[in-house]
């Protein structure tokens, strides 16, 4: 039913990194905004389309931006398929590791799915924060979470995180969050060097870890992080639902933190030693 449950560009997985020692991190970043102005979207890979029906693609999904906050819309033109948007910031930085990264956003629902709308509907909305080491490990490393939406499913609103250890993964359940219209707030946590990471949701943690996920050769040589929000559309079977999925999402942040200089590490081992 689900392209391989969901896989897609997020994961998680409870080791420490297996990384090179790289060069060190000594100053401070600090990124916020009221809404995504900026940002890059792109299709994701949870997506289906009904026979007779051509391919989700870049028409299919779009992000709109007003002044407090940014909406994103899956299946815009009604099909009978899944469309799957994926808004992102990215930054390229060699250190990116290096760092203590905290991040979040609010988001919240402007509609409730329901087994009888067929006009605004969900699947998921979904979140992380990631760092791609395109230069030696080719793995993408990272922390997200999955809110499950659509209304005819025994799992209606259960938060899930990635669990993923360099092969595929898995969407673990690790929690519940009402389905409603109200906003949500979530921040996450990854230290990449320790291999640990936290995740909230309006103030109640959720268990998560870190995962090493790889990605297609088409991914780039650069080490690159990546804060990103995203929603999927209802799965439009048996029915042939043709619903239009939005969710809203406002005042993100993102900061990097060096680490403390007291801190001790193990060493660390390069992926196939």
């Amino acid at each position: 039913m689900w392209r391989r449950d969901f896989l897609k560009v997020l994961g998680l997985a409870p080791l420490s990194l297996s990384l090179p020692p790289r060069a060190g991190a000594d100053s401070w970043q600090h990124y916020e905004g009221p809404n995504f102005t900026g940002w890059e979207v792109v299709v994701g890979d949870g997506v289906y389309a009904a026979p007779g029906e051509p391919p989700v693609g870049p028409s299919d999904i779009e992000t709109v931006h007003y002044t407090t906050y940014s909406e994103l819309r899956a299946n815009i033109r009604r099909r009978r398929i899944m469309a799957h948007n994926i808004t992102f910031k990215r930054i390229v930085d060699e250190n990116a590791f290096e760092y203590i990264h905290t991040c979040g956003f609010a988001f919240r629902l402007p509609y409730l799915p329901t087994t009888d709308n067929f006009d605004l509907n969900a699947q998921t909305l979904e979140g992380g924060l990631f760092v791609w080491d395109g230069s030696t490990t080719r793995l993408d490393y990272g922390v997200g979470f999955q809110w499950v939406l659509n209304p005819w499913m025994d799992i209606f609103g259960e938060i899930r995180t990635w669990k993923a250890d360099g092969n595929e993964g898995q969407w673990e359940g690790v929690g519940y969050l009402t389905p409603d219209t109200r906003w949500h707030e979530i921040k996450i946590v990854v230290d990449f060097k320790r291999g640990t990471t936290s995740v909230e949701i309006d103030g109640t943690p959720y268990p998560a870890c870190l995962s090493r996920t790889p990605r297609a050769e088409t991914w780039g040589p650069e080490t690159a992080a990546r804060l990103q929000a995203e929603i999927v559309s209802l799965y439009p079977e048996p029915s042939g639902i043709r619903a239009m999925h939005r969710a809203e999402f406002k005042d993100w942040f993102w900061v990097w933190e060096p680490q403390p200089a007291c801190r001790v590490f193990l060493p660390f081992v390069r992926a196939g030693a």
